[in-house]
């Protein structure tokens, strides 16, 4: 009854619930950051990067892959891994007319990151997968890691540091650098992740 009236609802499931859960961290750490509680919104920040990792892992565990599946994670990603960054980085001070053009590239070089990505795939080389240019979560995550000196207080150079930072992920992002999937340079966001979050409850409180 509820796929006759709801039909997009006939895709629910536990991988799809925890992309959907992913998407609202994200819209709920944009909310945070606006109103100034900077240590949860990196916690939720953080909790959306987390989902974005788990959906795919009980998706191929439970054999709940599906192009709607694809669909809807991609647009998650929009929101937690583009446009999150972009909030989080303008609230936290990069405001200068350089300043938000570093913040819009970002923004686009993520929309057009994943929209290549939906075409192009992975690339098999040897032994590992390989995606073309840095995946928006890898550059959303490696923001995060920042985000303790992002809170640590005035200094100067910290916005045009900042903008420069996202900046670079944005090209980065773009570029035709081959990244290897699971490879070191994720594997080590396994503990600086936790250790940023925590880190920054610390800086603000």
């Amino acid at each position: 009854m509820i796929g006759k009236w709801f039909p997009a609802l006939r895709y629910w499931n536990l991988a799809n619930a925890i992309t959907t859960g992913g998407a609202v961290c994200g819209m709920l750490a944009m909310v945070f950051f606006v109103k100034g509680h900077f240590g949860l919104a990196f916690t939720l920040y953080g909790a959306a990067i987390l989902g974005d990792y788990v959906d795919g892992i009980i998706a191929r565990k439970l054999k709940q892959t599906s192009n709607f599946g694809k669909e809807i994670d991609s647009l998650a990603d929009a929101i937690s891994f583009c446009v999150l960054p972009a909030i989080a980085g303008y609230t936290l001070g990069v405001t200068s007319p350089l300043g938000i053009a570093a913040l819009v590239l970002y923004l686009i070089a993520g929309l057009w990151r994943l929209a290549f990505f939906n075409v192009s795939g992975l690339e098999e080389g040897g032994r590992h997968s390989y995606y073309t240019g840095v995946p928006t979560t890898i550059a959303a995550s490696w923001l995060l890691v920042l985000s303790p000196l992002m809170l640590a207080g005035d200094f100067p150079g910290r916005e045009a540091a900042l903008a420069v930072a996202f900046a670079i992920c944005g090209m980065l992002m773009l570029s035709a650098v081959p990244f290897r999937k699971n490879g070191p340079a994720t594997k080590a966001l396994y503990v600086l992740l936790p250790a940023a979050v925590v880190l920054n409850w610390i800086v603000v409180g």
